[in-house]
């Protein structure tokens, strides 16, 4: 008579303890980026100097100049804003990126996943310079803020890869 008695406790206190259920809070705070992609690399103190001239040739004085570095920018946040117009963005890249199509928000239960998962809602698409591009066989990449990576389309823009929020 014993045995049936602590069998049947046993019972309910699995029945019990399996049917709660663990639901993480609600959360309203939903912050977006819009830091560089990556670090911008050091300069040190360049001054540009006139080039000597050259008496035997008869030339004259040119200076050198240095060539401006482009850094990475945010393109389209999460939110779907536009944060870096076309005008800012080279010629050959501005051409092929059509904003009526690129200017999409994550869903909602998109942006409640990656605030949920990892605390902030990244930019969907980001313009990375030469310099920043890694490249492998799938193809090229840039790595945001450590935990975030980028896949470079055809457009020469990069896009957050799609197993952040799917």
């Amino acid at each position: 008579m014993k045995q049936p008695i602590w069998i049947l406790a046993a019972c309910t206190l699995l029945i019990m303890s399996c049917g709660r259920k663990t639901v993480p809070a609600k959360t309203t705070d939903i912050r977006t980026t819009n830091s560089p992609a990556v670090k911008a690399p050091e300069h040190k103190n360049v001054t540009v100097t006139p080039v000597p001239v050259n008496e035997e040739k008869g030339k004259t004085d040119t200076k050198k100049e240095i060539k401006e570095e482009l850094l990475p920018m945010v393109v389209i946040d999460g939110m779907g804003n536009i944060i870096t117009p076309k005008e800012k963005l080279p010629e050959e890249i501005a051409a092929k990126a059509d904003y009526r199509i690129l200017s999409r928000a994550f869903t909602p239960n998109q942006r409640t996943n990656l605030v949920y998962r990892y605390k902030i809602v990244p930019p969907r698409i980001l313009f990375v310079p030469e310099s920043y591009i890694k490249t492998t066989s799938r193809g090229k990449y840039v790595v945001y803020r450590k935990k975030f990576w980028y896949w470079q389309k055809e457009d020469g823009l990069f896009y957050l890869d799609e197993t952040y929020y799917k």
